[in-house]
Formats: structure tokens, sequence, C-alpha cells
């Protein structure tokens, strides 16, 4: 049974601290931004290729074809993005103009917004709230 809907099994902890130093990322928890560009001077799409092996066991078949063929700075920005989620951090992306150029900057924020409830849609709660029956009408 798989973990979720992208991985099998989640990756390790020595891949992903390789994964983060790949991208030049020293600590996590830092302010660090950085841009495709930056990814192009860190050679990071190749350092991600000399991971892939190990990403490929880590991922569902059909979504390691997906994500981790024809790696491009985009593609390995995604693959950040999905590995970091796991351990409850996003990446927040805004434009930047430098030098009539538009750059995009990644940062890595902490997710704080683990005080999720779902609202109870059944039957027995809006009985206990309410005699009346509920009706719904389609036009």
């Amino acid at each position: 049974m798989g973990k979720d809907q992208l991985f099998k099994k989640y990756p390790s902890n020595e891949l992903y601290e390789s994964i983060i130093s790949s991208f030049g990322i020293q600590d996590i928890d830092s302010k660090y931004t950085f841009s495709r560009n930056d990814l192009k001077h860190l050679k990071t799409v190749e350092k991600i290729n000399k991971l892939k092996p190990y990403l490929e066991k880590c991922y569902i078949p059909c979504k390691a074809r997906t994500y981790l063929n024809n790696l491009t700075e985009k593609n390995v920005v995604t693959v950040l993005r999905q590995v970091i989620k796991i351990r409850g951090y996003y990446i927040s992306s805004r434009e930047k103009y430098i030098k009539g150029h538009k750059y995009i900057l990644y940062k890595i924020e902490k997710n704080d917004s683990d005080d999720y409830t779902p609202l109870s849609t059944t039957f027995e709660t809006n009985k206990e709230k309410s005699s009346k029956p509920i009706i719904i009408t389609f036009n």
C-alpha cells in the first residue's frame, strides 16, 4: 500500500538532506530565496539527476515517469515542493524584475496551518441542530 498519491515510501532523511543541499540550502528554516537562474549556477538539475535512482524508488512508477524524466529547473522545483510538503514545509513564489528581466523567486516556509478540522456533513449532526428537513432543489 502506498503512502499517498505521490510516494510509495517517503524519502529517507539522507535523501531529503541531499535534495535540500542540491538547491544550496544549508538550513531549511533559514530565510533563503532562490530563482531558476540560481539553480543553473548551482547545477541543481545535474545534482538531482544523480539522485534520480533513489527518488524513483520513492515515487509511484507513473508519478516517477511524470516528474523525473526530462528534468529542468522548473521540474526540480516541483520535486522539491513535493518532498518538503511531507515534512510540513511549502514553497512560496513571487515575481521580481531585475534590470528588465522577470524572475520568479522561491522561498521555503513552514506550514503553520496544522489545525485543519473538516466540517461534519453527516445527516446525524444536521438532525441534532434542526428538526427541519433539508431540501435541495435544482432548476
